[in-house]
Parts: C-alpha cells; structure tokens; sequence
C-alpha cells in the first residue's frame, strides 16, 4: 500500500501530542526530575520513539508550556472574536480553561519551569513574554467589558491580573483536594468583576 504523506503527518502529529500529553500529567505530578523514560512510559511509547520528537527533555517541557500558553491566547482571541457581551466572553474563557484537566497540568508545569534552573534566562524569557502577550489580550477584553458596562471600572491591567490570577488559582482546585470548580464557582468569579 503506498503511503499516503498527509495521513503520515496526521499520525505523526497525534503521536508528538500524545508524548506532550503524557509529559504534561508526568511533570504535573512528579516535578521537573521527571525522566524521559517515565514520559515514554506514560505515553505508551519508548525512549528512542520520544527522542525522534524532542531532542530532550527541556525541550518536551518547553513545549508543554508553549502548548497551554498558545491554548490559552486561542481562547482569549476565540472570546474577542465573540459577538455579544464581555461578560459571555469571560464565561467563555473561565469554562475553556477549568473544563480541561491538561489547563492544570500545564499551568503547574508553567510554575515549576518559571523557578527552576532547569531552563535557561532565554527559555523563561520567551515564556514571559507569550504570558504578557496573552495579558494584552484579557486587557482587552477587560476595557471591552467596562465600555459595554459588564465589567467594573479600575486599571484593566490590574483587572486582568486579578481575572488571570483567579482562574489559575481554579485551575489547581482538585490539586488542593477540592471539588473541581462548578457553573456556580463561574458564576462568582463573574460577579467578582462585574459593575
């Protein structure tokens, strides 16, 4: 059977996604001396077979963190794109990132990366900045918000900060032991910046 290039990329494609999967619960979990051998193992793939997509292990963790980052800026452009209030446009981004048990795992990676000397200046740099980058984003909305009157006046910067913070905050709610966040946990934090 000849091969068939796009269905070899697609295959290829899922694999990488199931090693950075596999690596964001085992980082999650076990901290940044995670070794390849248990991202292999989680992704039910060998050493050999994770080092054909990653030169390393920094390199796996760099992407985890680059693949919740740009998750995240997905959501906060798909919510600017939204017609309607801001105040949809935050429920929207609120549910988008608890729904999702990889937002956790990856936001905890994040952490981890950010203290650690397992990363270099330029690594944690490039990872700022894409953090900033998705900020201006959640400003944004926010002065989109106080101009339609769903969300209360004050620094848009110091606005989404606080959005920000708070949702990270209940993206790590299981890990705590808590219940996982509800429609009602949504609905408080909305209430938080309305008018």
């Amino acid at each position: 059977m000849p091969r068939n290039p796009l269905r070899d990329q697609q295959a290829r494609e899922e694999r990488r996604r199931q090693i950075l999967d596999a690596a964001a619960g085992v980082f999650a979990r076990r901290g940044l001396l995670t070794k390849i051998d248990d991202i292999a193992a989680e992704a039910g793939r060998s050493h050999g077979h994770v080092y054909g997509y990653f030169k390393s292990k920094e390199d796996i963790l760099m992407a985890v963190i680059q693949r919740g980052q740009e998750a995240y800026g997905e959501n906060l452009r798909a919510a600017l794109a939204m017609e309607g209030p801001a105040a949809d446009k935050f429920r929207f981004i609120a549910a988008s990132a608890l729904s999702r048990e990889s937002s956790a795992d990856s936001y905890m990676v994040l952490l981890q990366a950010i203290f650690t000397d397992l990363l270099d200046e330029e690594q944690k740099t490039a990872i700022r900045e894409r953090g900033l980058a998705n900020r201006k984003l959640l400003v944004k909305l926010i002065e989109a918000g106080q101009r339609d009157g769903s969300v209360m006046s004050g620094d848009p910067v110091q606005l989404a900060t606080l959005f920000a913070t708070l949702i990270q905050n209940l993206m790590l709610h299981e890990t705590r032991g808590y219940a996982p966040p509800s429609e009602e946990t949504i609905n408080l934090l909305l209430r938080m910046i309305a008018p």
